[in-house]
């Protein structure tokens, strides 16, 4: 049996004999940040009501704790629009539901239970007085008068209305439970040792609420058969064995009983038995129902339509309800064949009827209920809450009143002015039916990009944190400016530079300025730690002291500050991935064929590898910028040329020659002189589009070389190629050759182009058959359009003199992605699979709309950064969580499985890599690049991650296996601890040291003497579970000071050492005995 916590570390496993029930955990998984909902088979709620007949793995079930929140968190500095919104209403995630008359009880997956009848709302039965810490309920029982559960004690509590305060059951408390049933006041209980014991409440004073059941008798089946799970009906009890056959007794009988085995096809196993009035329900293990008359010793059938195979059964009174394999729920009485009792609208667990209505377990763990309606049809099911939803009742900005309006289930509030900064906003109200406090935190931000003026000049600061003189301070002018990266770079005794950072981000250089900024260096030992330590490593046999546990070191700190991947093709392959490192090099992984890795060959590369320098440069040359076209690459480097690489069917290299290929950078020439000797294109920002190539030099002007038959290097004509770069000609006056384009940023898409111009407006131009210039026209597969155009202003598509005003945007293989002044989400083009983001699929846009916003569909989709790729998309919210839309065959929309259907047509948050399999977590991150038919981030960590397409190893995790969600980069991986054991016991309380990999954890208890430490480990905190167990902690006596040198300090009398260390013996005799109890299948 394995206990798979699904939060990177790794599973428990014990044995538990075939046929017998397995036991959870005694202490519920914890996690930080998430709340442990239950255990879950195959995804379904898993209540270890069923006997294990096979290896089997459970996996733990997460949800994410959410507190009140800010959106936006950060804004102006006066007329923003807050929206605050509560935490997420976690319902309990119910395994179980028992029903007795009108009285249900349902058991959460964490322990919890609730009680309710058919007409009230569910109220948590309390833990008993003097619960230990971590105890919870494993079962729970539902009878007439009193209601019974089982604790992760193994021991039975019961109550009733009048005493709703659970109180233990008056049995021997070395006696431990495993399993418990009622029917009316008697109760079922199997022991350990596989004997039934039956209980009954006194019936002579039916009207006395302290009445509390005893115990009648405890019988043991004949031979070597252990009872498993028991029932009683009015006049029988019936057990079933480990060996799944059942037996059974009068129930009048409390004296010396002999147990009856009932007769049964060879071969059957019974692994489910319920209780009516009149006999019992039973399920085999083949998914087939019998009735067993009280009156009979052979079942008969209970057989569901076309063969339909049962999974749950539950039963009261003179009916029961099925639950199919489906999901679907059945009604069955003794005398009628089972009829449907659900209206197909979803699959369930389990279900039971509490007078007249079905209460029932869906298989996300929610409860749902409904009546039949007057002709006995299923009636539409409704969703019955257990918690009650928060309330807001004021909010204040340091000190001054904000005024709320609620809207939906969140509130809105206008910012009143504040000075730039951080700024902390005060709310009240009521949670839990409890008030409470939260400061949250909003920062007034400096002016955007949006809102800063050209030629606005700012300072950029160096901090080296320890090594040589710092550079001198830079005066950087937007938009046209960029920081130079220094040289040489920073020294520091003993450690090696890995670049320049800011926060855990390595900078990119190729970015222009906003705002006043400092960077600061980040170093790598050059004598790293190459082994584990723990300090201290030793302390008190009785735990509950810290110690930091410390991996190796790296051997480098370089991270991606850029990444690009192709985009261009209608076939996978000449799949790539480009990066800048912190280093100043350039890495590139994925397919070579035709030497578009830029690394001297034609071999592809799962990992990067780093892109040779070109020929001639200094020996401080770094790249400031990568972007990968379909088979050809371009770089900016730190000399301010630009370079191209791979293939030059259609000239574009830029070199004044075209065919071939090139597998080292060669430079683009210099478009007066036609020459790259001594001489070439100077440019601040490159962009490859599929065939074509793109820059802008420091003047604004806009450059473009390579294929040219849709007219997409913008220069008037739709020639077939250039081999050197032409100047995109001004749109104002396309014929003057002295005039062109002026841009700060531009795109290159499949055969398209876009810019942005100084003013902000949007300029188009190239193929245009889906609409993709957002001009509101399309012109056909022959069509060309040399002449930038206006993608129109989506206020007003039909007037030719207005453009969409953009602050960033991106091209894709036929489709447009642009982010407008106010961070509102644009997008036009080709929509086959939905990749325009704007919840239909199948219709080109020929002009900018609205993407979609799935959690506001009414305000529009904010995002900070876009990128569009073949037939899929990615943005990053104002939050920094990672969306994709689009096209999902292989993965790259990194959150679902395969998916050939005609794409995901809204946006949908990219899963955490951590914590692939919950959906309640997200990507953080920085930059995202969307390719051909795969994916690639980098994320807050500094990581890049990569998901999709793999066949040619464009996902640079050392495979070819396709990926659905994240997968990290393999560049520079830093081990994350994850868990840690001393001996068998894990260590709690594991808490990350800031600014290192280190960790501190809590000791468990244990036995003096040396112990293995074993220490869980992911590299970069996801993918694969790793375990160091080369560390050792040593457990000291009580009394013995660790530090007090020698053997230490003997501080008590012999004779109490000896009574202390019969204690210990006799807690590690008990515990060594409940792990045998407790041993589970593996």
């Amino acid at each position: 049996m394995r206990f798979d916590p699904a939060d990177g570390s790794k599973p428990t496993q014990s044995t538990v004999k075939t046929g017998n029930l397995a036991t959870p955990p005694q202490h519920n998984p914890q996690r930080p940040g998430f709340r442990f909902d239950g255990w879950t088979l195959d995804n379904q709620p898993f209540d270890f009501q069923t006997p294990i007949l096979q290896n089997t793995t459970l996996t733990a079930q997460w949800s994410k704790t959410t507190d009140w929140t800010l959106n936006p968190d950060h804004g102006p500095a006066s007329g923003a629009r807050l929206t605050i919104s509560p935490p997420d209403r976690q319902e309990p995630y119910y395994v179980s539901v028992q029903a007795a008359g009108n009285q249900i009880l349902g058991l959460a997956g964490d322990g919890r239970i609730y009680t309710w009848t058919q007409d009230s709302t569910p109220k948590q039965v309390p833990s008993p007085a003097q619960a230990p810490d971590g105890f919870h309920y494993q079962q729970a029982a539902a009878g007439s008068r009193w209601q019974a559960a089982l604790g992760s004690d193994q021991q039975i509590y019961t109550w009733t209305s009048q005493q709703p305060e659970p109180a233990t059951l008056d049995t021997n408390r070395n006696i431990q439970f495993t399993s418990i049933s009622m029917n009316g006041d008697r109760l079922l209980a199997v022991d350990r040792q596989g004997r039934v014991h039956v209980f009954q409440a006194d019936q002579t004073n039916s009207q006395n609420p302290n009445t509390k059941p005893a115990e009648q008798a405890t019988t043991s089946l004949p031979g070597q058969a252990q009872a498993v799970l028991a029932g009683a009906s009015d006049s029988r009890i019936l057990v079933l064995d480990s060996d799944g056959q059942t037996w059974a007794w009068d129930a009048s009988k409390t004296g010396n009983v002999k147990p009856e085995l009932l007769r049964q096809d060879p071969g059957m196993r019974t692994v489910q038995a319920q209780a009516l009035n009149q006999g019992f329900l039973l399920l085999n293990e083949d998914g087939q129902a019998y009735y067993l008359a009280d009156n009979t010793t052979e079942p008969t059938a209970v057989s569901l339509p076309e063969g339909i195979q049962a999974s749950r059964i539950t039963a009261d009174r003179n009916q029961a309800i099925i639950t199919d394999r489906n999901g679907h729920v059945w009604s069955w009485k003794t005398d009628a064949t089972p009829t449907r009792a659900d209206n197909s609208n979803q699959p369930y667990a389990q279900a039971v009827l509490a007078g007249d209505r079905i209460t029932a377990i869906s298989r996300q763990g929610g409860i749902y209920r409904w009546s039949p309606d007057k002709q006995g049809q299923p009636g539409k099911p409704a969703i019955l809450s257990t918690t009650t939803a928060p309330v807001l009742e004021t909010a204040s900005l340091e000190g001054q009143a904000l005024k709320l309006n609620k809207r939906n289930n969140a509130w809105q509030t206008d910012i009143s002015s504040h000075t730039p900064g951080p700024a902390t906003i005060l709310i009240t109200g009521k949670q839990d039916n409890q008030p409470f406090t939260r400061s949250l935190t909003y920062t007034v931000d400096q002016p955007l990009t949006r809102d800063v003026q050209p030629s606005s000049i700012y300072k950029v600061s160096f901090d080296t944190t320890g090594g040589s003189q710092a550079p001198q301070p830079q005066q950087v002018t937007y938009p046209y400016g960029r920081v130079q990266r220094p040289s040489p770079d920073p020294t520091r005794s003993g450690y090696q530079f890995d670049g320049w950072f800011t926060g855990n981000t390595a900078y990119n250089f190729s970015t222009p300025v906003t705002k006043n900024i400092t960077l600061t260096a980040r170093w790598t030992s050059k004598n790293p730690r190459t082994t584990w330590t723990i300090n201290p490593d030793r302390g008190s046999q009785f735990g509950n002291e810290t110690t930091t546990i410390t991996p190796p070191d790296s051997t480098s700190g370089v991270k991606f500050n850029q990444i690009s991947n192709s985009i261009g093709s209608v076939v996978m392959q000449n799949s790539v991935s480009l990066a800048v490192g912190s280093d100043g090099n350039a890495y590139a992984w994925g397919d070579n064929r035709s030497g578009q890795l830029g690394n001297g060959t034609t071999t592809q590369q799962n990992t990067p590898v780093p892109v040779k320098k070109p020929a001639g440069v200094s020996a401080d040359f770094t790249y400031v910028q990568v972007s990968a076209g379909y088979r050809h690459s371009l770089a900016l480097g730190s000399d301010g040329y630009v370079y191209a690489w791979g293939d030059n069917t259609y000239a574009q290299l830029g070199n004044n020659t075209s065919g071939g290929y090139s597998t080292v950078p060669v430079r683009v020439c210099d478009p007066s002189t036609h020459s790259n000797v001594n001489t070439g294109l100077k440019a601040i920002q490159v962009d490859a589009g599929g065939e074509h190539s793109l820059a802008i030099d420091k003047e604004g002007n806009v450059w473009a070389w390579g294929r040219n038959g849709n007219g997409q290097l913008g220069n008037g004509t739709n020639s077939n190629y250039s081999s050197t770069p032409v100047r995109v000609c001004d749109p104002e006056h396309p014929t003057d050759a002295s005039k062109g384009l002026v841009a700060i940023t531009v795109a290159g898409g499949g055969a398209h182009s876009l810019a942005i111009d100084r003013d902000g407006n949007t300029w188009a131009w190239g193929f245009n058959s889906y609409g993709q210039l957002g001009n509101n026209v399309t012109n056909g597969f022959d069509g060309a359009n040399p002449v930038p155009v206006r993608v129109r202003d989506p206020n007003n598509p039909d007037d030719t003199s207005k453009n969409l005003k953009s602050v960033q945007i991106s091209a894709g293989f036929e489709h447009s992605i642009a982010i407008d002044a106010q961070g509102n989400t644009w997008s036009w083009g080709w929509n086959y699979w939905g990749e325009l983001g704007q919840n239909t699929t199948n219709q080109d846009i020929l002009s900018p709309a609205r993407v979609y916003n799935p959690d506001n569909p009414s305000i529009p989709f904010k995002a900070s950064q876009v990128s569009a790729g073949y037939d899929t998309s990615l943005a990053i919210d104002t939050n920094g969580i990672a969306w994709s839309w689009g096209r999902n065959t292989y993965g790259q929309l990194g959150y679902t499985n395969y998916d050939d259907s005609r794409g995901h047509n809204q946006p949908a948050k990219v899963r955490n890599p951590a914590s692939s399999n919950n959906t309640n977590l997200s990507l953080s991150s920085t930059l995202v690049s969307a390719g051909n038919w795969h994916s690639l981030a980098i994320g807050k960590d500094g990581y890049t991650y990569g998901w999709g397409y793999n066949k040619y190893g464009q996902l640079g995790n050392n495979s070819n296996k396709d990926a659905y969600v994240p997968m990290l980069v393999e560049f520079n991986l830093a081990p994350v601890i994850s868990a840690a054991r001393l001996d068998t016991s894990p260590g709690t309380h594991l808490t990350p040291v800031s600014n290192s990999n280190s960790v501190t954890v809590l000791t468990p208890e244990h036995l003096p003497g040396t112990v293995t430490v074993s220490v869980d480990y992911t590299m970069g905190g996801s993918g694969s579970t790793l375990t160091d167990t080369s560390l050792r902690y040593t457990y000291m006596p009580a009394g013995v000071l660790p530090r007090a040198g020698g053997e230490g300090i003997l501080l008590a009398l012999a004779t109490g050492m000896t009574g202390m260390g019969a204690m210990l013996a006799s807690r590690r005799h008990r515990r060594e005995q409940h792990r045998l109890l407790h041993a589970s299948h593996e």
